[in-house]
């Protein structure tokens, strides 16, 4: 048939034994066995697809296996054909001048003939399919300037063959703007990374018939499956806490409703509210075990604010998760680590198993080489954090599925079969928070199930939340604590739960004006040989009280977020080491931590006294956390220790920030802080036992704070106007249901669609320059440059200044030596009399020159 001996699919770099070509015939074939080995292989994806579109199972999987052996009907066209320009002179193709990519050609195709060939009624499903390189593709106008009669009539043969094969679709028409079209474009999108391995799927002579060359692909696809890891372990029939912790462990009231809930099988948001300390960690596994078990699921993923906290979770899962599973099913679960510096966890690289290698060429965005991608797959990108069946890692990763970003709806598809657990779920910006509702929204439409943690949540923010899984916000009326809400159907449950013992206290507040006064309380406290931190709102400020306490108290560790990687690392971990749970006495007598907000999410740490700069009330809380957060002995009365200006007299703007001069930029919102120092006063100190968290919070961040000082309502009414703001943008950059279709602005490439707002900030690579020699920080060769990079605003940085004109060039080489499309900045540093501090240079965006200091115990600092 000319549809298979005249028309290439794939062709690369020739490999002994394979041929020359592989026919697009053949291709597309492999691709609709790769769909078709996902179905059996994980039925739940077919079974929940068939509830949300009504269709039975048999009718699903045609359309869905036709879907997918058109996925690139467009390399018939004659411009495709030409991108190599031998086989296409070889088959006697005309030329086409139209540079439309294949998809986009394939879409013109296929609206053409859709009636004829009776697919009308999955029009959309074609539409997604032709989309698989990552975003919708465009319309265009004239089939005719890609695409010749001639290949019409052979493409159309080919569709013919492969409804004849896959047999006839029912006519129903499948309602538009549902959750399905991203399904079929995320499992297209797959399929076709697997069906694209040339080790799976070996370049072939087109010398055998469809049907013949369907019994082959099948069972390469099955073989597949298996190299690639996509089979899934069952759920394990019974989990409990005894299950996670051991067979002395007892569970807490929360832990005991998890054990106690039956789900059935379809889309649930739980909102599980409780504070440190309560066991919502492991209440969270055992409520996702039981949504995997109902069939809700096959597997989770734990989206936490840093990668700092997912790396801590990841250290307390990585030996427990498989718990969750069977282990008698012949395949093991996969546990994944997923951010932007998951390549030097240690533990995590040593689970990877070896994969195949990678490398590819590029053609236009359409036609890019699908081997990378798979390679990349099944190695190391973050693309595939869903399709493993554990995986935690930073909010950002699961944001990414709601983003017009290329490839998000494979991220969407495969997190619809995993347990959203959204942890610290207070620590969000307006900004994420509006963008994880859209993420909710999709996770719901996908028949997909969330969990969101907090200990403190607004009422306002578990509305929005609720509303996206469909419930009426207006009734969750619970005002208990702990407090559960379940929605599932547009139905809301909520359910009031016993505390810990030992988890809520009343913490009694002291303020202190001035950040000298905690500074010496704080060491009066580590010469009685007890351990301390103050947590200061912006490195500057710590960095100041830092120097100052360093040179009278040498036990005295900084922490904040402006080390080199490496630095940070090493940091971080020595903090959870002498600081957290096993940290010993000797460890800790004596030590204070001068930190910033780094502390006060998901660290498990534990200090006998500490100190803060005020705060918005929710951060207060969770710093207040890590104050005796475990049993010791010795230990005096627990009191938070609060800087702050004073909440009488006369209040004029500037009341916080002539206290704070850096502070004042972290958080604005100084009448929030008023109101949050307001209720420590009026409540005497952070009350958790003798009344709820709610009463701490609602009067700080609730629709009616009530009256504040006029000059900081003012600077309010901004802040809030900021917050507004914020709200707007993310409106504007997320996606909704309906925005898979063409030529969808969001989709340029111009448009920059963060995860998160914020300053923005340029990476910097740290380099030592002495005697001639440029050396990455951290360490030698390709890790040690990455360990060595560290991120500053760009408003305080354009560019880095080499040291002289030989460092330059030196900077330039290496630089180069990287192939990187954009290569990071390199900021040289050069030896000073002090041992352990370097200097280097940038240049700010006003043009001046400033000079900076490092150092591994202080980080990056400005002269």
């Amino acid at each position: 048939m000319n549809y298979i001996t005249r028309y290439w699919g794939k062709a690369g770099a020739v490999r002994a034994g394979e041929a020359e070509w592989h026919p697009a015939a053949y291709h597309c074939l492999d691709v609709a066995a790769v769909m078709e080995a996902l179905l059996r292989t994980r039925p739940h994806w077919r079974a929940a697809m068939a509830r949300t579109t009504a269709l039975p199972e048999d009718d699903l999987e045609a359309r869905l296996l036709i879907s997918a052996a058109l996925h690139d009907i467009g390399k018939f066209a004659e411009n495709f054909q030409h991108k190599v320009p031998e086989l296409a002179a070889r088959a006697g193709h005309v030329p086409k001048d139209s540079d439309a990519g294949h998809g986009t050609v394939g879409w013109a195709f296929l609206k053409k003939y859709a009636v004829p060939l009776g697919l009308e009624g999955m029009a959309d499903w074609l539409f997604a399919s032709v989309s698989h390189h990552g975003t919708p593709v465009d319309v265009l106008k004239t089939l005719s300037n890609a695409m010749s009669p001639a290949a019409e009539v052979e493409a159309l043969r080919f569709a013919e063959k492969m409804i004849s094969l896959f047999g006839r679709p029912g006519q129903a028409a499948l309602p538009r703007h549902t959750g399905e079209l991203w399904r079929v474009a995320g499992l297209t999108i797959l399929a076709d990374w697997v069906g694209s391995n040339r080790d799976w799927f070996p370049y072939r002579e087109p010398d055998m018939c469809l049907e013949d060359y369907w019994s082959v692909t099948r069972a390469a696809a099955a073989l597949a499956l298996d190299k690639t890891g996509l089979r899934e372990a069952p759920a394990a029939p019974e989990v409990c806490l005894a299950t996670l912790l051991g067979a002395g462990a007892h569970s807490s009231p929360l832990q005991a409703w998890a054990e106690r809930q039956t789900p059935v099988n379809g889309p649930h948001l739980y909102l599980v509210e409780d504070l440190t300390g309560a066991g919502k960690t492991e209440a969270a596994l055992i409520l996702a075990h039981r949504l995997m078990r109902a069939g809700a699921a096959e597997g989770l993923y734990w989206a936490l604010p840093t990668m700092a906290t997912a790396n801590g979770l990841y250290r307390r899962l990585h030996t427990v998760y498989h718990r969750l599973f069977r282990h008698d099913a012949g395949c093991r679960p996969s546990l994944v680590l997923a951010h932007s510096a998951r390549d030097l966890n240690d533990d995590f690289q040593l689970s990877i198993e070896n994969g195949p290698g990678d490398g590819f060429s590029r053609l236009n965005e359409q036609d890019v080489c699908a081997e990378a991608n798979c390679a990349a797959f099944i190695a190391e990108d973050r693309k595939k954090t869903f399709l493993a069946q554990v995986g935690i890692g930073t909010l950002d990763q699961a944001l990414l599925g709601a983003l017009p970003v290329r490839h998000q709806a494979l991220r969407l598809a495969a997190l619809s079969r995993r347990v959203l657990i959204i942890d610290e779920a207070h620590a969000y910006d307006d900004y994420m928070s509006k963008g994880l509702e859209h993420l909710l929204k999709f996770q719901k439409a996908l028949g997909g199930s969330s969990i969101v943690l907090s200990a403190t949540l607004t009422q306002a923010q578990k509305r929005r939340f609720a509303a996206a899984y469909g419930a009426d916000a207006n009734a969750l009326a619970a005002t208990g604590f702990p407090l559960t809400t379940q929605v599932y159907n547009g139905s809301v449950q909520e359910e009031t739960h016993a505390s810990v013992r030992g988890t809520r206290r009343d913490l009694p507040c002291r303020q202190f004006d001035h950040p000298d006064h905690a500074v010496e309380a704080l060491l009066g406290q580590a010469r009685l040989g007890r351990c301390g931190v103050y947590i200061r709102n912006s490195v500057r400020e710590a960095l100041e009280t830092y120097r100052a306490l360093k040179s009278r108290w040498d036990k005295t560790l900084l922490f904040h977020a402006r080390f080199c990687l490496g630095d940070r690392l090493a940091r971080e971990t020595d903090i959870l080491n002498r600081f957290g749970k096993e940290g010993t006495a000797d460890d800790r007598a004596g030590w204070i931590v001068i930190a910033t907000q780094v502390v006060e999410q998901s660290l498990d740490l534990d200090f006998d006294v500490m100190a803060s700069d005020l705060c918005p009330m929710d951060l207060l809380i969770q710093r207040a956390g890590r104050l005796q957060r475990h049993e010791r002995s010795a230990r005096p009365d627990p009191v938070l220790w609060v800087v702050a200006p004073p909440l009488e007299g006369d209040i004029q703007e500037n009341w916080y920030g002539a206290l704070f001069k850096s502070g004042q930029y972290v958080y604005p919102d100084a009448g929030q802080l008023w109101r949050t120092l307001r209720v420590l006063k009026t409540m005497g100190g952070l009350v958790l036992a003798s009344a709820s968290p709610r009463a701490l919070i609602e009067p700080v961040f609730g629709d009616n704070p009530g009256d504040g000082p006029p000059a900081l309502e003012k600077i309010g009414l901004k802040a809030q106007a900021k917050r507004d703001a914020a709200r707007g943008m993310a409106h504007l950059n997320f996606l909704t249901i309906k925005d898979f279709t063409p030529q969808k602005d969001a989709w340029s490439r111009d448009v920059q669609t963060p995860t998160r707002l914020g300053d923005p900030t340029i990476t910097l690579r740290l380099a030592t320059w002495r005697d001639g020699h440029l050396e990455p920080w951290a360490g030698e060769g390709a890790r040690g440059w990455r360990l060595s990079e560290i991120s500053v605003r760009s408003a305080l940085c354009e560019a880095p200044l080499p040291p002289d004109a030989a460092a330059a060039q030196a900077i330039t080489e290496t630089r180069a030596r990287w192939q990187y499309p954009d290569p990071p900045s390199i900021l040289a540093v050069c030896p000073t009399e002090q041992a352990d501090v370097w200097q280097g240079r940038w240049r700010d965006p006003r043009g001046n020159v400033i000079e900076i200091r490092y150092s591994a115990r202080n980080g990056l600092w400005r002269l």
